[in-house]
């Protein structure tokens, strides 16, 4: 018994090694712009790829993980055309790398798929999320000039262990939304980890609001209301008729016609505005200037930024002071890089994933089963103002693929064997 423990232990601390590394290039500066750190990330993620087809092998899954490849083949067109976008991507040792990573992500990401269910990969997600907010803690509070950005456009907020308030913000939000699923599970099943849970959701919410990130507070507050939904939803749903959902969708569409006409007053609570923070300019500009340039095949898988001429003409054409990085959109990431073609593609598995996680919700039967939905929500609203699924880091794609495969679980083990 003692050695089948150990080796349960191992493969929990395996999957969370993994799922910390898959977040590592956004820590503390840009150093997923350096072509050498990107080659080690590469071989980094072979290996742990490896790893993962050899725990299949040993336990005689390797059947079962190719037929459910087959029934999730909506990653297959994306991941097939940014492979072939290397051949004409405008830095294709990089566009080869990154797709490399991505290739290894799907695999390993199938791997933690096959192997554990919604609750155990959300208790996986929850301790490497508590992990990173204590170092990042430690770090604003034992070496300010590394955990809290002295920048002088921006003063003051937390940027923890990344490289950017925003990205720790986005992250506290996403741990966030992780303990406040936990708290919910523990009501449902009278567990004594509800107080673990609660001080743990306070506390991400510190770290957020410290991390003064707009774009994270609007997906907290949006998260926390689609939460409260489904958890009415699920609890009335015998109740629930044809009419109740025409008003509730009158009710969200005239809330978003309100939100809307009064943007200007909304973002000015938050001391912005409804250019978000220069965006809007500098997106129609990537638009008028490169995207139109190469609408259909992009620039190569992740090779737009990794020319310092791209960055540096950004910097000019939105009046920035230092070169820009990201496009500050993770669609818009992804159409740059891989054009209309690459981005059409892209969209099979994620509007692919959204219905399958709306498929999985109306069968829910704890909190844990709202997750797929959840995650696809918390990517949309964050990709609007921030790149979080496959620009400088592969953790959110990393996750939709592990959910994707734990809940297309639809072949019987003794069919395949």
């Amino acid at each position: 018994m003692q050695p089948k423990k150990n080796q349960q232990v191992s493969g929990l601390v395996f999957v969370d090694a993994m799922y910390f590394l898959s977040n590592a290039t956004a820590f503390l500066t840009v150093i997923w712009l350096i072509p050498g750190i990107v080659f080690i990330e590469t071989m980094i993620w072979w290996v742990l790829a490896t790893i993962c087809v050899w725990i299949l092998i040993r336990m005689n899954m390797v059947p079962r993980f190719v037929a459910e490849f087959k029934n999730n083949w909506i990653i297959l067109p994306f991941l097939i055309f940014s492979g072939l976008s290397i051949f004409w991507s405008v830095y294709w040792e990089i566009s080869l790398s990154r797709w490399l990573i991505l290739f290894s992500t799907v695999v390993a990401g199938a791997y933690i798929g096959l192997r554990y269910d919604l609750s155990e990969i959300i208790k996986l997600l929850s301790t490497v999320g508590t992990f990173i907010l204590f170092v990042s803690l430690l770090l604003v509070l034992l070496t300010p000039d590394i955990g809290i950005m002295n920048y002088y456009i921006i003063q003051g907020a937390w940027k923890g262990l990344y490289w950017h308030k925003n990205h720790m913000g986005l992250i506290a939000s996403f741990v966030n939304i992780l303990f406040l699923i936990n708290i919910v599970s523990s009501l449902q099943s009278s567990r004594k980890n509800l107080f673990l849970w609660g001080l743990l959701y306070i506390f991400s919410l510190v770290v957020m609001y410290q991390a003064d990130s707009v774009a994270a507070i609007i997906t907290t507050i949006l998260l926390h209301g689609g939460i409260f939904i489904l958890l009415v939803l699920a609890k009335f749903k015998e109740r629930i008729r044809a009419i109740h959902y025409y008003i509730f969708i009158a009710v969200a569409v005239l809330s978003f016609i309100l939100l809307y006409i009064n943007a200007s007053h909304i973002f000015g609570l938050f001391n912005r505005n409804t250019t978000l923070t220069g965006r809007t300019p500098m997106w129609a500009h990537l638009f008028s200037t490169y995207i139109n340039t190469k609408p259909f095949f992009g620039y190569g898988f992740n090779a737009f930024w990794y020319l310092d001429i791209h960055r540096v003409a950004m910097q000019k054409a939105a009046g920035y002071p230092d070169p820009i990085v990201i496009s500050d959109n993770g669609f818009i990431d992804l159409l740059v890089n891989t054009g209309y073609i690459g981005l059409s593609m892209f969209l099979i598995f994620y509007f692919g994933l959204w219905w399958r996680s709306i498929k999985f919700a109306t069968k829910a039967k704890t909190v844990y089963d709202f997750f797929p939905l959840i995650l696809m929500a918390y990517t949309l609203i964050a990709n609007i103002s921030w790149s979080v699924i496959f620009e400088n880091e592969s953790f959110f794609m990393f996750i939709m693929i592990s959910v994707l495969f734990s809940i297309s679980r639809s072949i019987p083990e003794d069919r395949i064997s």
